[in-house]
């Protein structure tokens, strides 16, 4: 790719890594708002703005999973487009949501997340829901890559581009706490 184009990519990527975020959090602002609990979220976290609050434990269930389920939603829209629409501007659409939810699963180790607290829920290991979710994902990119033919290296390019904006979303996030609700 050129300069140009692989500028426009890398603006891409950021845009991609911000909607990806944002609707992820907005689905468990979401799902807490339907339940009628006062929630917001910000761009890595959706909670009650009372956390003294205890759910029960179907209401825990679906508002940790309505997050991945849109990210999952997000995935297999664009794999569908992918499969049609040989873009590669498009593609951060769909390995954004890979990356989020392997990140996603790597960070259960510090604190369960959504696919954690599902599992341990259900009496699982802390990763079984995390490791379907990353399969599946990844199973997509992989097909699409293999189908449109997308390199190696803008594979390798696009994770590591990927982490980076992730850990810089996870950082800002951290620091500045902007609430959205």
């Amino acid at each position: 790719m050129s300069t140009s184009k692989w500028t426009k990519y890398i603006t891409i990527m950021i845009l991609a890594t911000f909607i990806t975020f944002f609707f992820h959090e907005i689905s468990h602002w979401l799902s807490y708002e339907l339940f009628g609990y006062d929630a917001g979220f910000t761009l890595n976290g959706a909670s009650l703005k009372d956390s003294t609050i205890k759910l029960s434990k179907t209401h825990r269930i679906v508002t940790s999973a309505s997050g991945p389920l849109f990210t999952i939603f997000q995935g297999i829209l664009f794999y569908f487009i992918l499969r049609k629409h040989n873009s590669i501007m498009l593609y951060p659409f769909l390995f954004l949501p890979f990356i989020m939810r392997l990140g996603a699963s790597w960070a259960n180790q510090f604190q369960p997340n959504d696919e954690g607290r599902i599992s341990l829920d259900l009496d699982l290991n802390l990763y079984a829901i995390s490791t379907i979710v990353v399969a599946f994902l990844f199973l997509l990119v992989f097909k699409i890559s293999r189908k449109n033919k997308f390199s190696i290296r803008l594979n390798i390019i696009t994770f590591i581009i990927s982490v980076v904006l992730l850990f810089g979303l996870a950082f800002l996030d951290a620091k500045y706490k902007i609430r959205f609700v």
